[in-house]
């Protein structure tokens, strides 16, 4: 059944490519494989004011490669692709803790979870490689075992997401949570703090360097302000409450068994409520979290029941089983993405030609997500404000939004930045406003969107 899960994955999320992200991890690398480098000044915006860190280069590196070879199709096969990753990490990592029907349920939880956040962006491979670190740590917060190998995978986990991070912060609960609890050896609980340690120092071995360690929180400032991902989740949508529903089952399960909870699982369980709830890019963590707490504590409940306990671990037919469903759904996820994903969704493609004939060095405004599509399809036009929100200033970004609302101001924020093109949404009051008051010609029009420049 798990096997037939992680098969049927494959089918059922191949899509057309809808997120707006993509495109510019797309042109992030290209732009690397090209042999280009960001440096202090940044290569594409002119206002850039803050230094960009390509903090996701291998999945886009990866990607752009597809996407060279095989076009659109290649980045909706590489969403269905780590959708399946994830669900067989899942199944592997939750095996360990609980019986096949229990671990089934848990990984289809977590996804469904998870789902609003398992679109095209490099953060998918994230979540599979948060998985495996969760599940290491939580195989050595059973056997007092330091998993070395977790080093070399925070290595690889910070070449391809800033989520790399949390993976360290559970380990740190792990360990604090023994520590308190005079769990193991002090030598068994040293060597794991060392290991913490050692994966921090092994971000720093990245071709980033060390100005990697604090990525994580350099877009975190403008992203709570702006960026709808980065703000508090609401417990009203499907994923959050979701999540919220499984971790309560996990504490009505302790209850239940009557039992005090180990010090570093009731850590964990604090820091999946608190991931769920602070902004809605961590509400994955939450559910990934909560799949692993809910899976083993039912699993004790069941044997406190009388049902005999499954030995931990997965056998090899059930290994060879889950493999074969995975290969068979990433196989038939390619002819798939062939059919579902030849054009995109939510960008206006047919202004693609209009963007990409602009005069070269032309400034460029865009609606909003729209500016890394902009930034793909007209490499040689300039953007006065993208996607990137960590690399400009508060009072950059807030001018940016009050002059696509024509609000107060905005002809200050055009002259100012010398644009000369946009390309915004019909119904845009600036629309109305450049039409009106500076007199600009519309170009063309796309699937909702109008490409206007200067007369």
């Amino acid at each position: 059944m798990a096997a037939a899960a992680t098969l049927a994955a494959g089918a059922l999320t191949v899509r057309a490519v809808s997120d707006p992200s993509p495109w510019l991890h797309l042109k992030v690398g290209r732009f690397l494989v090209d042999g280009g480098r960001f440096g202090a000044q940044d290569p594409w915006a002119p206002f850039a004011q803050g230094h960009y860190e390509p903090t996701q280069w291998l999945p886009s590196v990866g990607t752009a490669l597809l996407y060279g070879w095989w076009g659109l199709p290649a980045v909706a096969w590489v969403r269905g692709a780590g959708i399946i990753a994830l669900a067989l990490a899942l199944l592997l990592a939750l095996r360990s803790v609980a019986r096949p029907s229990l671990t089934l349920l848990a990984a289809v939880l977590a996804v469904a979870g998870s789902w609003p956040a398992l679109t095209e962006r490099p953060q998918l491979a994230g979540f599979v490689l948060l998985v495996v670190t969760v599940g290491a740590w939580w195989r050595s917060a059973h056997d007092g075992r330091t998993r070395w190998w977790l080093v070399p995978l925070t290595w690889l986990a910070a070449c391809v997401h800033g989520v790399w991070s949390i993976g360290l912060g559970i380990g740190l609960l792990v360990v604090v949570g023994l520590t308190l609890e005079h769990s193991f050896r002090r030598d068994q609980r040293t060597r794991m703090a060392l290991c913490l340690l050692a994966s921090l120092a092994a971000t720093a071995l990245t071709p980033l360097g060390p100005r990697l360690t604090a990525s994580p929180f350099a877009v975190g400032g403008n992203g709570r302000q702006f960026v709808s991902e980065w703000m508090a989740s609401s417990a009203r949508a499907p994923s959050v409450a979701l999540t919220l529903v499984v971790l309560a089952l996990v504490l009505a399960v302790w209850f239940r068994l009557g039992e005090r909870p180990s010090s570093w699982q009731l850590l964990v369980w604090v820091a999946a409520v608190g991931l769920t709830l602070v902004m809605r890019r961590t509400v994955p963590v939450g559910a990934i979290l909560a799949a692993f707490l809910v899976a083993e504590n039912a699993e004790h409940l069941l044997v406190a029941r009388g049902r005999l306990a499954t030995p931990p671990g997965v056998r090899r037919v059930e290994l060879l089983g889950l493999l074969a469903g995975a290969l068979v759904g990433v196989v038939a996820a390619v002819p798939l993405a062939q059919v579902r994903a030849q054009h995109a969704l939510g960008v206006p493609t047919g202004l693609a030609s209009s963007l990409s004939s602009l005069p070269d060095g032309t400034r460029v405004l865009s609606d909003g997500d729209m500016s890394g599509w902009v930034m793909f399809v007209a490499p040689k036009a300039q953007p006065v404000f993208d996607i990137r929100v960590e690399v400009y200033t508060p009072s950059r970004i807030r001018g940016f939004i009050d002059a696509t609302a024509a609000k107060p101001g905005w002809t200050s924020y055009l002259r100012q930045s010398g644009t000369r093109a946009a390309l915004l949404k019909q119904d845009s009051p600036l629309v109305s406003a450049l039409g009106a008051q500076w007199h600009w010609r519309t170009v063309a029009r796309d699937d909702g969107y109008v490409l206007m420049a200067a007369s």
